[in-house]
């Protein structure tokens, strides 16, 4: 039972820590929405927002991000510890690794910290509230794509004579179907393709221009990228923070369509889909992970119709030329962005944590035995990387003693390495030691 409790604790203390750093990161996404609203197109939001959603259903990718040499990111600034031992070295720390009764340490940016006590009783109470979470919620998101899928099984495919009628032609992989009582127009995903619902009380022009509509959601990958947000969305259905996140997310997804539409349709066609986007406007949000046409904002809609400009890059080199660079810079603002939210964290320690796991793992005893101290012997810390620490000091003979340590979560056991190698904490120079103190860490080596 310990180590069910074990390995659930952990799993969920994972998925915590990296939402409690998402709600953060889409903190500030929001934050500079103004900004990227006016400097990046619709499509272009929707893949930094695809990005950060991946990060979440990904951990080894962030892993991988570390590598990725910035002077400064958002997680850099932001991620208290990172010393964990089951696997993400790198993954912000604000709840504490627990691997048995004792104290532990809630920790802050900027390396403060608060500590609590934990016992087996404790953790298994939090597994078991974890547990009923998640049963909660994937309830939920079950019962809701039933009921997406009872709509769209109610619906009536089109036939030959509707797409001859409505001037289009048929889709590999899309079954377009006619529903009634359908609060908005929307796209399903299915294994093999697609179903696209529409309404039944549309017209003819109505749907038509709605189709295209939903045929671009498909075009440009929009129901692949509203699973895996809504995953997280279920995931994190107590942050308030994800769902502004969620919604801002949808409406740049219908945007970005709409852009996609409006460089298809003529001058006459451009009012008819602004008049359709006034006539269709719903405030019934349809869940279940589906892309729709009429639930976001529709006045925000309806004035980018309105203004809508057609891009005219081909009309001449100057043009060509100006249009190519702003799409470029776009993309490029948009990766650094990203890279900014997601990569270059730290390997950082927290102290508390290094004299607690000192104390647990008597590390001071393995170290009497292979040196002798007393009590004015100073102590350096440092992170060394994937969980070890190194730990520095002087001997009694004057010699510089080395301690390596890591402390193995699924066996209770500590690698040790102790060696006599005469360097300073100012001679190595991979590491930023600080001076280990039962109050804290003091400023760190120069």
């Amino acid at each position: 039972m310990e180590l069910v409790a074990r390995f659930c604790w952990c799993a969920m203390l994972q998925m915590l820590n990296w939402s409690i750093y998402l709600g953060m990161a889409l903190a500030a996404l929001l934050a500079l929405r103004p900004m990227t609203r006016r400097f990046l197109e619709p499509r272009q939001r929707v893949a930094l927002w695809g990005v950060v959603w991946l990060s979440f259903c990904l951990p080894q990718w962030i892993n991988l991000l570390d590598w990725v040499p910035l002077p400064f990111t958002l997680r850099s600034f932001l991620t208290p510890r990172t010393y964990c031992d089951s696997g993400f070295d790198h993954f912000p720390m604000y709840l504490p690794e627990i691997t048995g009764e004792g104290t532990y340490h809630l920790a802050l940016p900027g390396g403060f910290s608060i500590p609590i006590q934990v016992s087996w009783q404790g953790m298994v109470l939090l597994v078991l509230l974890g547990a009923a979470y998640f049963v909660v919620i994937f309830s939920l998101a079950r019962w809701s794509d039933r009921g997406v899928r009872k709509l769209a099984s109610q619906g009536r495919a089109l036939e030959t004579e509707d797409y001859e009628r409505l001037g289009l032609t048929m889709a590999e992989g899309q079954s377009i179907k006619l529903c009634p009582d359908l609060p908005t127009s929307f796209v399903l995903r299915r294994k093999g393709g697609h179903d696209i619902l529409l309404q039944r009380e549309l017209t003819g022009e109505q749907m038509k221009l709605v189709l295209i509509h939903e045929r671009e959601h498909v075009k440009q990958r929009h129901p692949w990228l509203q699973g895996i947000a809504s995953a997280v969305w279920i995931l994190n259905f107590w942050n308030p923070l994800v769902w502004l996140a969620y919604r801002a997310f949808r409406l740049d997804m219908e945007l970005a369509c709409d852009q996609g539409v409006l460089e298809q349709l003529d001058l006459e066609g451009r009012r008819s889909y602004a008049r359709t986007l006034v006539e269709l406007a719903s405030d019934r949000p349809v869940w279940g992970g589906v892309t729709s046409f009429g639930e976001c904002d529709a006045a925000l809609r309806v004035r980018q119709a309105a203004n809508w400009q057609p891009d005219y890059r081909s009309s001449g080199p100057g043009a060509s030329r100006s249009g190519d660079r702003k799409t470029v810079l776009g993309w490029a603002a948009a990766a650094a962005l990203a890279a900014f939210l997601l990569a270059g964290g730290p390997y950082r320690a927290l102290d508390a944590d290094v004299l607690d796991v000192m104390e647990r793992y008597q590390i001071w005893s393995m170290m009497a035995e292979e040196a002798d101290w007393d009590e004015d012997t100073i102590f350096y810390a440092a992170e060394d990387g994937s969980s070890y620490i190194s730990v520095r000091f002087q001997d009694l003979n004057g010699t510089w003693c080395h301690a390596l340590f890591r402390r193995w979560f699924w066996g209770d056991t500590i690698d040790f390495h102790f060696t006599p190698d005469g360097r300073s904490p100012d001679q190595d120079q991979r590491l930023d030691y600080w001076v280990l103190l039962p109050g804290g860490k003091t400023e760190p080596l120069s």
